[in-house]
């Protein structure tokens, strides 16, 4: 799966340090569903107080909610305890995380009177919703969807470097900027996944029509 802007070793260092957690957590014979909605409930937690203008909190909160959301799969595959409904539940999650996030920015823009923000958070909250939604159908396609510049990890780890760097600066410019950033990256992706269907669907078409000569 592609990582987009997140580079390859970081995830998959993220991934290495999680291990652990998710074999101690395993023994204790604790849920991956559980764990996906620990990870919400985390996560909002992280948005509201976020928008109560606290970014240190609201950014250790939304890490913590982040690094919960990629352990649940960590979890599923070290007990073998995955199934489809625990996927189901964990995607739809996602979208409710990824609304929060978006939110928390538009709520902020509203209180500062600040457009920029208050039209960059409606706008990553749209791309969120349709990066998701154009892979899903193109893989009901039977095509490949998981391609882009930023998928979720990037965006979310976009959002929160844009978070901490607020509360390390008091700077509320970079969470702008990170917003901006997740807002027209997640633009650029839903148009990398479109033209990779239609690229797709076009060959595919072609194969088929040469096949039939």
């Amino acid at each position: 799966m592609s990582h987009g802007v997140v580079p390859a070793a970081a995830a998959d260092g993220a991934r290495g340090l999680l291990a652990p957690v998710a074999h101690g957590l395993a023994r204790l014979g604790v849920s991956p569903n559980v764990v996906t909605v620990a990870g919400l409930v985390v996560t909002l937690g992280g948005a509201t107080v976020l928008a109560a203008e606290r970014p240190l909190a609201g950014g250790l909160l939304l890490l913590v909610g982040t690094l919960g959301d990629a352990l649940d799969g960590q979890l599923a595959r070290a007990t073998g305890s995955g199934t489809r409904f625990g996927a189901f539940l964990d995607s739809t999650l996602d979208r409710v995380a990824d609304a929060a996030l978006g939110a928390a920015a538009i709520w902020l823009g509203h209180v500062h009177g600040d457009p920029v923000l208050l039209l960059a958070g409606i706008a990553a909250l749209v791309a969120s919703s349709l990066v998701p939604y154009v892979r899903a159908k193109a893989e009901s396609l039977g095509l490949a969807g998981a391609v882009g510049t930023a998928p979720r990890e990037a965006r979310i780890a976009l959002y929160l470097i844009g978070v901490l760097l607020w509360a390390v600066t008091g700077d509320a410019r970079a969470f702008l900027v990170a917003v901006i950033a997740v807002a027209v990256l997640g633009t650029l992706t839903v148009v990398e996944r479109v033209v990779h269907v239609s690229r797709a669907l076009r060959s595919a078409s072609q194969h088929h029509n040469e096949g039939n000569r």
